[in-house]
């Protein structure tokens, strides 16, 4: 985001300025709510490039936006900033939330995890004051905008929240705010959804075409039954070791003691699906049984993402028992709570110790290239950055330079032929040849190609911005279309409130 920004690109979704990237395009499909924040973290430190200082930025606005979630959360449900307190204490201090922080590095989990209790609060309110129903649709909205495999997760979730509510929940009212809540997701997430669409369909993208798991490699990633009940560092599976995939000790035992000491029914059986998700992240659970046909699971990746949703339900709707408990013995909950703080070290150590001096731009994912750029011979030497493996010896490109953020290049050719240029070839691109516009054609190896005669042209490689900017309108339009009917809709509550103040005897 920072080469986009600062070749002032626009929209800045392609990277031709580090060497192995060829307009490598991460911007442009993974969801894009943690680059709002480096952007916002680039303007908090007055334009810095300065990657490690924007990335501890980063980081802290995402632990602040989850302690205010789970705190808003917790405090809502119970109607008590204690429970508010403590359902963040056992939410931030969870071995999973930290590992994507300290050790996995998951920027876009992390993130979409931080908003699971205001969602978990909004379907909870379904079922009671219906305060806080609007949660619902915004929250998945974030989750979205952070991160698809967690959007599966809260779509299992919501689904296992249904059924075991269905007589509550199927009436007229709640079909005609489920209806409205889509259709507020789907117009305010345009932006980001119809063109990855569009690319879906038009640019045969590995990670969208190829490489979805098998319930089998599902299975592989699961978690060791020892290292979820104990928080132990994972040793078991294909998942990368190390990791702390539970939702913590104390956090688990208080989940079951909440099954035989709470109150509420409602919240045992939520509680009840957070004991599933902790199981079916486990090797316990035969993913492997799944037909491979039904590929909604398979993009959610790996079993233990579930602990993103199961830490916060845990969290959530024992918080209120804890609150109890501490008008009647506040030692036993400040014992817990700082229990909950120390056990933080453990995923945090890594961290402490292997201090992070410099970020990595040279990575070159397999995720978002083409099927063609994918295969083995291709990979190795756009990952080497290799490119006079794919140059033709009779087509020089002897300048090479940039206009909008977008390459410009000058080439030689001795003969008609097609030229490879060195850009991952994605739907959307165009070229102008001398000034007049080009279709760009599709070689084998997944870069771009152009037919020249022979001399010299100049060349320029440009993105038709529409299929950007176009659903980014609607988005817009949306935002203010929705905004006023939810401020029109809350004045007509307060007037009516007045007028029934003022007016009615009762």
């Amino acid at each position: 985001m920072n080469e986009e920004l600062d070749a002032q690109q626009f929209p800045p979704l392609f990277n031709y300025w580090l060497p192995g990237q060829f307009g490598y395009s991460w911007q442009l499909f993974y969801p894009p709510l943690t680059s709002f924040l480096f952007l916002l973290a680039r303007i908090i430190t007055f334009n810095s490039t300065d990657n490690i200082l924007q990335m501890k930025i980063v980081l802290f606005i995402i632990f602040v936006i989850a302690f205010i979630c789970a705190f808003y959360a917790g405090k809502r449900e119970h109607n008590s900033s204690a429970a508010g307190y403590l359902c963040t204490i056992l939410f931030i201090t969870s071995g999973y939330f930290l590992t994507n922080i300290f050790i996995r590095f998951a920027l876009g989990e992390m993130l979409a995890m931080a908003f699971m209790p205001l969602f978990l609060r909004g379907c909870s309110s379904l079922l009671g004051d219906r305060r806080d129903i609007w949660l619902i649709p915004f929250s998945a909205l974030a989750i979205a905008l952070s991160n698809m495999p967690s959007l599966i997760v809260t779509a299992i979730f919501f689904l296992l929240f249904f059924i075991i509510n269905i007589k509550r929940l199927i009436n007229r009212i709640n079909i005609r705010f489920f209806l409205e809540s889509l259709i507020c997701f789907m117009a305010l997430s345009a932006f980001y959804w119809i063109p990855l669409l569009y690319h879906m369909r038009h640019s045969d993208i590995f990670a969208t075409h190829a490489k979805l798991l098998s319930y089998e490699d599902v299975f592989r990633f699961s978690s060791g039954i020892m290292e979820n009940l104990f928080s132990l560092p994972s040793k078991y599976g294909v998942s990368n070791h190390g990791m702390y995939l539970s939702v913590g000790v104390i956090q688990l035992l208080i989940a079951i003691g909440y099954l035989r000491y709470g109150r509420s029914a409602p919240a045992k059986k939520v509680i009840l699906v957070a004991l599933f998700f902790i199981l079916a992240a486990t090797h316990l659970l035969p993913w492997y049984l799944l037909p491979d046909r039904f590929s909604f699971l398979k993009i959610m990746q790996f079993p233990w993402r579930l602990l993103s949703c199961a830490t916060a339900i845990v969290a959530l709707f024992t918080s209120g028992m804890l609150a109890g408990i501490w008008q009647r013995r506040p030692l036993a909950i400040l014992l817990m709570a700082a229990l909950c703080i120390a056990s933080m070290f453990f995923p945090m150590n890594q961290a402490l110790t292997e201090r992070h001096t410099r970020l990595e731009h040279m990575g070159l994912w397999d995720d978002y290239l083409n099927n063609s750029n994918i295969r083995e011979d291709n990979f190795a030497h756009l990952y080497n950055n290799d490119f006079a493996y794919f140059a033709n010896k009779n087509a020089s490109i002897t300048t090479t330079g940039y206009t909008d953020g977008y390459p410009d290049m000058i080439i030689t050719v001795r003969g008609e032929q097609t030229v490879t240029l060195p850009y991952i070839m994605y739907a959307g691109y165009y070229l102008l040849v001398d000034d007049k516009k080009t279709d760009v054609s599709r070689l084998d190896n997944g870069l771009v190609g152009v037919k020249l005669t022979a001399g010299e042209h100049r060349v320029s490689l440009l993105y038709e911005r529409n299929i950007v900017v176009v659903p980014m309108m609607v988005s817009i339009i949306s935002f203010f279309i929705i905004s006023f009917i939810i401020i029109f809709r809350h004045r007509r509550v307060i007037r009516i409130r007045m007028f029934s103040q003022r007016f009615l005897p009762f």
